[in-house]
Formats: C-alpha cells, sequence, structure tokens
C-alpha cells in the first residue's frame, strides 16, 4: 500500500461525489480508508471515516423502498390467536413461550432470500448501511441485509398481528403484574433469581410506561439469560489478558448467540430472534440502542415492550421443556 494508492483513490472519490455518484464514492472512500489504515495516516482515516457516513448517507436516496402488500384473513388470525389462548393461564403463558407462530423460523427466511434478492441488493453496498450512514455489515454484498428485510416483514407480522391481541386478551384473563411474575418466579430456574429489579420493570410494563419498561426489562433480560445458560453449562466467563490475567462475566453478543454450543442449547430461532431484536444495526437493536442512549421515545411502543416480555416467557418454556425431558 503506498500513499499514491491512497491519493489516487481519495481523487477518484471526489470526481464521483462531484457528479453525484454517491455509491460509487462510498466504495471509494471505503478502500481509501483500507489504504490510510494501513498507512497510520490519521488525518486520511478520520477524512475517509466521515466521507464514507457522509456518501452511503447521500446514496440511500439513490434506491427506492420495495413495499410488498400481503392480505391475511382475520379468521385464520383469530383461529391461531384462539389456538394460544387455551387453558389456565399458566399453561397459556407456557404455550406463548414456546409457539411456533411467535417466532420467524430463520432458516426458511434465509433459504427463501437467497432465491428472491433483487438486483439492487446485489450491486448496492448501501444494503448493508444504516439509517445513519454506518457500514454495519461488509459494505459490498447485499445477502445479509436481504435476509433481514425479509426476516423484519415476519416479525413485524408476528408483532402486529399475533404478539398485539394474544395479550390484549390475556388482559381479560387475569394477566398482571402479580401473576406473570408469580409464574416466573414458579419456573425452578427463575426461581433461584434475583427479580426484584425485573419486577419494578413488569411494573412499569403494566402502567403502560413502556420507556421505563423497555430500558429495565431489556438489560436485565441479558443477565437472566447468561444465567441460565450458565445453569445449562454454558461458558459465560470471559478472560480478559492485560497486565494480569483475569475473568469476568460475558457480555451477551451477537457472536455468542451465533455460537454452535448456545444455538444448540436454546435453539437456532430463538438465537436469530434475540439477535434481531438485541443486536443487530438492521434489526431493532434494542440492547444497543438502550445500553449507549440511542433509542427514542417513539421506539419504546407497546410492540417492543411486549416482545421484551415474550422473551422472558420464551426462557421460561424452554426451561420447562428441558426439565420435563430431563426427569
Amino acid at each position: 500500500m503506498t500513499r499514491n494508492e491512497l491519493e489516487n483513490y481519495l481523487e477518484e472519490a471526489r470526481r464521483a461525489e462531484d457528479a453525484s455518484d454517491f455509491l460509487a464514492a462510498s466504495f471509494l472512500y471505503k478502500s481509501a480508508l483500507g489504504v490510510a489504515g494501513k498507512l497510520n495516516d490519521k488525518e486520511a482515516i478520520r477524512l475517509c471515516k466521515e466521507k464514507v457516513v457522509e456518501t452511503n448517507k447521500k446514496s440511500r436516496s439513490q434506491y427506492k423502498e420495495i413495499a410488498v402488500e400481503t392480505k391475511v384473513p382475520t379468521e385464520e388470525i383469530r383461529k391461531i390467536v384462539d389456538s394460544i389462548l387455551v387453558g389456565d393461564l399458566p399453561q397459556i403463558l407456557k404455550t406463548i413461550g414456546g409457539h411456533p407462530y411467535l417466532y420467524p423460523h430463520y432458516e426458511r427466511i434465509a433459504d427463501s432470500a437467497s432465491k428472491s434478492m433483487p438486483i439492487s441488493y446485489i450491486i448496492a453496498s448501501v444494503s448493508t448501511v444504516s439509517e445513519h450512514g454506518h457500514v454495519v455489515k461488509g459494505g459490498e454484498g447485499g445477502d445479509h441485509s436481504w435476509v433481514m428485510k425479509n426476516y423484519e416483514m415476519h416479525q413485524s407480522l408476528i408483532n402486529q398481528l399475533y404478539l398485539r391481541q394474544v395479550f390484549a386478551e390475556l388482559a381479560k384473563k387475569d394477566l398482571t403484574r402479580e401473576t406473570l411474575l408469580s409464574y416466573l418466579k414458579e419456573t425452578p430456574a427463575f426461581a433461584a433469581l434475583n427479580l426484584e429489579v425485573v419486577e419494578v420493570g413488569i411494573e412499569r410494563y403494566f402502567a403502560k410506561d413502556y420507556v421505563s419498561a423497555l430500558h429495565i426489562l431489556t438489560p436485565h433480560f441479558e443477565a437472566i439469560f447468561l444465567a441460565l445458560s450458565e445453569k445449562a453449562g454454558l461458558d459465560v466467563i470471559a478472560l480478559n489478558r492485560g497486565k494480569e490475567v483475569s475473568t469476568q462475566p460475558r457480555t451477551l453478543s451477537a457472536d455468542l448467540l451465533s455460537s454452535q454450543p448456545f444455538q444448540d442449547t436454546w435453539g437456532v430461532n430463538l438465537c436469530e430472534q434475540l439477535k434481531f431484536a438485541l443486536f443487530d444495526p438492521l434489526g431493532y437493536a434494542l440492547r444497543h440502542k438502550i445500553a449507549h442512549g440511542f433509542i427514542s421515545k417513539d421506539e419504546c411502543h407497546e410492540d417492543f415492550a411486549n416482545l421484551i416480555v415474550y422473551f422472558y416467557l420464551a426462557l421460561a418454556a424452554r426451561i420447562a421443556k428441558k426439565e420435563v425431558a430431563t426427569t
């Protein structure tokens, strides 16, 4: 890598930008960034990072959103909702946690997406760029972005057609802060955990204070998920290699959820649903947004709060299933 190569990339990028070809400019600035990094040219690195974000944001306007309209018969939705709401409250909550209509089936979606990718997703770097202009996955290929677009459609349908109706109906079946907490605490693995802060989050959920509910329940879900993963025999300890070797609890991450041990223990579909909702920049990224203060008030709505509560029920259902299988 030479300084002449860096200057050539920058010159080509400027010409593309002057010609309003922001897509080409974003590729060229990204290439220049790679050279600048190897040359350790801090000034060029800063310029290229800013330009990659700027040109990616501008290039988004060159592509149209793909709109798909699907009509789902009301009676079919009602049949599924009614099938979930059978039995007493504990039985219904257990059904919700494990019902196959309440999570997207990742491998089916990925397979279908691979056969239907539009040409714009194949050629456009914009397909793997966040709304703020940051490259979030590669930068040249749109395969991940197209899978996430399809996944988002499935998850949005689940949020709006099923979870919203199910939780509305549960209010008529005496689902309250007390009954939900009682159900969780009666699940043996949950019983050994400290749920005092979770109790506050659930109280805020039932008060329809979704800002507070999400900010409490989302990070504590991470802690509970890792605690239960440790009980299941998974490695949740991180090793620090600084001046002294030390250990600390792992933080939940997309990489951890993608690992074979976690997917074998919790199932591919739950792990992928958690990745999409909590971490993926092309998904909801709720954990990231909440942890770093990026979430907007408009995003703190009932559907996302329902989804986080559903995740607690999904853990409880899977734990109960494993306990029955081993006794």
